[in-house]
This record gives C-alpha cells, structure tokens and sequence, in this order.
C-alpha cells in the first residue's frame, strides 16, 4: 500500500510540474541557411508554421524559431533556465542575444559535432523577465540515422531546479519497478534451471526481463543523455523490446491457462503487429504493438475464466488496468504510463503462476505417495505365498529334472528384481530399461508357463522417458487376466502425434487376449498405479486409455515428447 501510494503521489508531482510550464505548439522554419543578422532580424520572407513536434528540414543547416512564455515567479526566485530536447547540433538565441550552443553546427557531417539530446541553459538574468521571449535556433542534424516525424521533443522554459525535478520523477518510479522486474525475471528463470519449470514459468521470466530491458531503454535518455547520434540506435532497441513483450504476453497468458484454440493468439496479434508498418514514428509503431498485444491477451483471458480455469480472473483484471492506462495515453504508453501498469500486470501474473504452480506441487506431492503406496501393494503382489510356493514347487521340480531350465528360470526372476530394484526410486526412465525389465518378467512368465513369449518393438524412442514398471505393470495385468497356454507376442508401437507446438509422443501397448477372465473396465491397483506414476512424471499432461479389440486388450498413452 506505501508502494503504490508513492508511486501514485510521484506521478501527481510530475504531472503537476509538466502543466505548470507552458508549452509552445507551433513553430516557424526556414529550410535555408541565412546569415546569422537576417535570421534575426525579424524578416518574415521564406518562413513557415508547422507543428513543433513535425519540424524536420532535412540534414540542414536550417533555421527555427519559435515564442517561448517564461512563467511567473516570487521575488528572490533563482533566473529561470531553459530546456531543449532537440535530435541534433543548434546554435541559440534569445531575444537576439546568444545564448549558447550544443554540440557544433555544421554543414557536412565531419565538420558537425554532435550534440547531446537534452540541455538546460540558464538564461540571461536582464532577459529573463515573464512573457513572452523569442528563441531562435540554427540547427543540423547530418547523423541521425533514420528520418523521424520531428527532431524537437521538449521546449520549455521555468525554474531550473523545477525543471530538473520533473524529469527525475519521471525517473525514480520506472527505475524501482525495473529492479522488481530484473528480480522476477531472473527468480522464474532459476526455477526453470533447477526445478524443472514448465513453459509458463519460463515464459513468465522472459517476459519479466524483457519489460525490464523496456524500462531501462526508457530511462536510458534521461540517466546518460547521450549524444544524438545514439539516439537511433537506442529507438531499434526500444522497438526490439516493445515487440518482445507484446509477443511474450499473450505467449504467457496462452502457457498459463491451455489455451486450445491455438491460432487465436497468433491470428489476432500477427495481425496487430502487421500494422505497423502503416503507423509513422517509432512511438506510433510502439503504441499499436502493445495494443494488439493486450487485446490478444484479455480475448484469451476471458476465454480461460469462462471456462473456469483457476487464476484467470485475476489475470483479466491485471489485463483490464493495463488496459485502461494504456487508452489514457496510447502513443507514449511505453514512455509514460509502461512501468505502473505492467509492473502491476506482471505481479497479477506472477501471483497466478504461484497459484498455479502450488496446485501443481500438491498434486505431485499426492501422485507421489499414492505411487509409492500402490508400489509396495504391487511388489507384494509378486511375493505373495501362493506366487512363492508355486515358484518354489516349479524350481524344485526343475533342479531334480531339467537343471539348466532351473538355472535360467533363476537368472530371469532376479533379473525382474534386479531392475525392479534399480528403477523403484526413479521419476523416468529410458525406455529401453523398462524394456529390458519386461522381457525379463516375459521369460520368468514362460518358464512358469512351458512356453515362449515375445515383445515386439515398432517406432519407439529407446531414449524416451517413461515411468518405471509402466509396461511391466500392464504384462502383469495381462497375465493377471488372462491364461496363455501357447506361445503368445505382446506389441508396443511408437509415434509422435503433433498437437500444436508441442508434440506428442504416443504409445500403443496390445496384449493378446488368452484364456480366463475377461478383463472389464474396473480401476484395480494396476490401473490406479498406471495414472499415479504418470501423473508423477508428467503433471496434467498425459492421457490414458484402454479398452478391447479385435487382436486383445489395447491401452493408449500419450506423453508429452
């Protein structure tokens, strides 16, 4: 509440400062270069109005000048200065008299200096009495570097401290809000290198520091004020920066919810973003970027709180007073009201993947231990008595008649615990591990049985993870039931499915059907380990099924690839 509350009262003061100082609309220019004592004497021949904001004769030299309303003030009130922002070198006059100059005017570019883009200029004490005064300019500008709309951004004259003041209170908020920002960006990207974030984590830093770099491409003018041929350059980052962050917030917004419409968000803001190039001047092009990129953000927003997706209220209303500033000021929004409504934004956001990423961590934390639990249930199940006494019985048979065959029913049976062993406390495995433990379960099964049982492969990624005992738990279900008294192969096929720009990998796992009981649709604790131990490895991103066919049972999962 402090925070917002001095950030609100440092907006009032620089709002309040920038009205109290007039400021001049129209100016006059003359494209040629005149002689200094022609250009002041008054003469009107070959000058002309334009908007102050759209002057631009070229590389020039050339003349402007323009009536400048010095304010009111107490006596003993310190002479009242003058401040320009003018894209080039200019020579100064005040009421005829010199006043000074920035940089060094020239009439090719190696015999011009360039000029700083800010200055402050006391003004001569005898002249500096309120009303109206006469500036007059002789300006150059050989090393811009692009042609803007106009090279006069700021004119005004008032007390120097005032002057001052107001430009660092533009200041002190941005540059607060960019540390806040720096710090979110980097604390989303830690967690995606040491904790495995997802997309919307990741995003969320990028977007995060890419709003940072906005704000200090901003403040950069008024910390350094940097000679003008920087001044280019300086725009092509701010536009870079502009057109990151409106690509990274719907992205964000898109990640965070599931959007399943996943044209929307590019349709709506390639659109936006093809608009530029009918928009003039950087601040224009800026201003329609971020526009198109808040409108595709609040559509795909209020798509997720329709339906019910948790966190995008709260999302909505950070879009919505981002929003309103933006229609406020929409030119210069990057510039003025930028570092307050997406500084609020992006913590609306942050809290909502906070949320988000809580749930999720239950969720985890609850996969985890149901896993764990149905684990053990299911090693119990492979030591029960009855499995012991008719392995014993069989091995004890085997020792007597056929030793080899007991000797290579022993190496297959602690093969199966071997690996069981090896892969219990894993999240994923490669899937040729868990391939290796089938086939070994596959031929403890067919010593048991008398016959011989295959696995057959067909597109599967050895390298893929996988849950541990995924396969073996569906072999063990198979065996469960069903009776196979002849030999019998089992098949797994691989492939990826592509959905959107996240491909799919999908496994389709077929038992053959065998004598017994056939198998119904119940959740037994095969079934209920199979959706704990993906859940585990893959939060809200698989898919199970299973049902009958034709050939056997066939059960379908889908990862993400």
């Amino acid at each position: 509440m402090m925070s917002s509350t001095l950030v609100a009262g440092c907006l009032a003061l620089s709002l309040a400062s920038s009205s109290a100082l007039p400021t001049p609309r129209q100016v006059q220019v003359h494209a040629e270069d005149l002689p200094v004592e022609v250009a002041l004497s008054g003469d009107a021949r070959g000058w002309r109005t334009v908007e102050r904001d759209e002057v631009h004769e070229g590389a020039g030299p050339f003349w402007m000048r323009t009536q400048v309303e010095v304010p009111v003030r107490e006596d003993g009130a310190p002479t009242p200065a003058l401040a320009l922002s003018v894209l080039g070198s200019w020579e100064a006059w005040w009421d005829g008299v010199p006043l000074g100059r920035n940089g060094q005017v020239g009439r090719t570019p190696e015999e011009e200096v360039p000029g700083r883009v800010d200055a402050l200029l006391p003004l001569p004490p005898e002249l500096s009495a309120p009303g109206t005064h006469l500036l007059t300019l002789r300006i150059s500008s050989h090393r811009l570097g692009f042609q803007p709309v106009g090279i006069v951004h700021h004119l005004r004259a008032g007390e120097a401290a005032s002057l001052a003041q107001a430009r660092m209170l533009g200041l002190v908020p941005a540059l607060c809000t960019l540390g806040a920002l720096v710090l979110m960006g980097l604390y989303h990207l830690a967690r995606v290198r040491l904790s495995h974030g997802g997309l919307a984590t990741l995003l969320l830093g990028a977007l995060c520091l890419a709003a940072a770099a906005l704000l200090l491409l901003e403040a950069w003018r008024g910390l350094a004020n940097y000679p003008y041929p920087l001044h280019a350059p300086r725009l092509r980052l701010l536009a870079a920066a502009v057109l990151a962050v409106s690509a990274l917030l719907p992205a964000t917004v898109h990640a965070a919810f599931g959007e399943p419409r996943r044209w929307l968000r590019w349709a709506g803001l390639g659109l936006g973003l093809l608009s530029l190039v009918l928009v003039r001047g950087f601040d224009g092009k800026n201003g329609v970027a971020l526009g198109a990129s808040l409108t595709v953000s609040m559509v795909l927003a209020m798509r997720a709180w329709r339906r019910g997706e948790k966190g995008a209220l709260g999302a909505l209303v950070g879009l919505g007073l981002t929003g309103t500033l933006y229609m406020l000021a929409p030119w210069g929004f990057s510039e003025l009201g930028f570092f307050l409504a997406f500084g609020g934004l992006l913590l609306c956001l942050a809290a909502v993947h906070a949320q988000q990423q809580r749930r999720q961590q239950e969720r985890l934390e609850s996969a985890t231990r149901v896993a764990e639990r149905l684990q053990l249930e299911l090693l119990k199940r492979s030591l029960q008595p009855h499995f012991l006494m008719n392995t014993l019985a069989a091995l004890s048979e085997w020792v007597e008649t056929e030793p080899a065959q007991a000797v290579r029913f022993i190496e297959a049976l602690g093969a199966v615990y071997r690996h069981l062993l090896a892969v219990s406390g894993e999240r994923t495995i490669p899937l040729a591990r868990e391939l290796e433990l089938c086939r070994a379960h596959l031929d403890v099964m067919g010593c048991r049985q008398g016959t011989a049982f295959h696995l057959e492969t067909a597109g599967v990624d050895l390298e893929a993870p996988v849950p541990p005992a995924l396969l073996h738990t569906l072999l063990e279900n198979a065996f469960s039931h069903n009776r196979y008294v002849s030999p019998h192969t089992f098949r797994l096929e691989g492939s990826l499915v592509a959905e959107g720009t996240r491909p799919r990998r999908r496994y389709i796992f077929l038992a053959p059907s065998g004598t017994g009981t056939p198998r119904g649709g119940g959740e037994g604790t095969g079934s209920r380990y199979l959706r704990a131990r993906l859940e585990e490895a893959f939060p809200g991103a698989w898919r199970l099924e299973d049902g009958p066919t034709e050939a056997g049972w066939m059960t379908r999962v889908e990862v993400p690839a």
